[in-house]
């Protein structure tokens, strides 16, 4: 996957995602080394931080670290060495699936809209007046 930079509902997912941007403005700004270290320092809100990060995530590979590393910290809880349905995670976001292929290369399976995880039960009026699963 070419690393231009995340398509737009992939930056929008992220968006909403107040601990994880807020995250990546702390790391960044705390990185005396770096040059965007007092540009973050002087941002807080999300509408300062999120544009920010758009123009600097395909330029800057230092950014680009940082973001990528809070996302598998945060969102995936560092569990990326597996398979995205080992995270249990049903119906998630088109946003967050594009993270999970950008980190590691594994594209999950999408489950189609309405499609549940298992077949419902249909119990039979016997089986309900019997006391089935008391």
């Amino acid at each position: 996957m070419p690393r231009t930079g995340p398509p737009a509902y992939a930056w929008d997912w992220f968006a909403r995602q107040r601990l994880l941007w807020r995250e990546v403005r702390s790391r960044l700004a705390a990185t005396a080394d770096h040059a965007a270290s007092v540009r973050y320092s002087a941002v807080e809100t999300r509408t300062d931080v999120v544009p920010m990060l758009r123009a600097d995530y395909p330029r800057d590979p230092h950014v680009r670290a940082v973001v990528d590393q809070v996302v598998a910290e945060f969102a995936f809880l560092g569990r990326t060495g597996g398979r995205f349905e080992d995270l249990g995670l049903r119906n998630a976001p088109r946003g967050l699936r594009w993270w999970w292929s950008a980190l590691t290369g594994e594209e999950p399976e999408v489950q189609p809209a309405g499609a549940a995880a298992s077949e419902p039960l249909q119990l039979d009026l016997d089986e309900i007046l019997g006391g089935y699963g008391d």
